[in-house]
């Protein structure tokens, strides 16, 4: 079964009342990825990494248990101006200009979380998602961190392909200084990690088929979330600086 590049994804925005304590298991996670970027960033090679041969890279996790896709991209603009961007669009609302948002800051500073709603779509099939996220800001001397866990389950499912369609999510956004810039110009590094794990719900089984398709569609699905991502943020720095530059 062929998987087609998701079309435009249909929003329906929640209201967020609940508790903030459900989302506890999220923030340990969150904190649990925080402890191991950098172990992550040296084995995927984004620790070393200057300049990026494509535009996202894909690989499978040890013993196939996770996705792994990564992403670096040069940016000709200071660091502090580069991690504010960063942050500007993941505490926004605008990263989700194509799957929908809602977001409420929490107590904790550089923290938010969301609840919204989505469809996804591959050929004819379709599936309404709830994801569950939070989204925490680590900032450290020499570069930024944003962190993303999610939890993605299904509310309606439309196709048989995308049954029991259900998955965690990390994401990683890091920003630092490159180690191409000079005395005389700043340069920085954006650098995206996402790593994708099914969570099967009990009694579901896929045909390697469908196992496939699947896999290829939220392939797919993410690795157009990166680009957005960091056509967002550079959009967002190449405005900011003609702007400055006219006044």
């Amino acid at each position: 079964m062929s998987v087609s590049a998701p079309k435009p994804h249909v929003v329906h925005v929640l209201d967020f009342h609940g508790d903030v304590r459900d989302f506890e298991s999220l923030f340990r996670l969150n904190e649990a990825a925080y402890q191991e970027v950098d172990a992550i960033f040296a084995d995927n090679g984004l620790a070393s990494m200057v300049v990026s041969p494509s535009d996202v890279h894909i690989r499978e996790g040890v013993g196939g248990k996770y996705l792994e896709l990564f992403a670096n991209k040069m940016l000709p603009f200071k660091l502090s101006d580069a991690t504010e961007a960063a942050w500007d669009h993941f505490k926004g609302v605008k990263k989700h200009a194509s799957n929908g948002s809602i977001y409420e800051k929490t107590a904790k500073p550089y923290t938010i979380i969301e609840v919204f709603t989505k469809e996804l779509y591959s050929n004819n099939s379709r599936a309404d998602i709830k994801v569950k996220q939070v989204v925490r800001r680590y900032v450290e001397p020499d570069r930024d961190v944003v962190i993303w866990m999610s939890h993605v389950s299904p509310t309606e499912i439309k196709h048989k392909m995308l049954h029991g369609l259900a998955y965690h999510l990390r994401g990683y956004a890091l920003t630092k200084r490159s180690p191409a810039s000079t005395p005389e110009r700043e340069l920085s590094q954006l650098q995206f990690c996402s790593l994708i794990s099914l969570d099967q719900e009990p009694g579901t089984t896929y045909d390697p088929v469908n196992a496939r398709a699947l896999i290829n569609f939220l392939i797919g699905n993410t690795v157009q979330n990166i680009r957005n991502h960091q056509d967002r943020i550079e959009s967002a720095l190449v405005d900011r600086a003609l702007q400055e530059h006219m006044q």
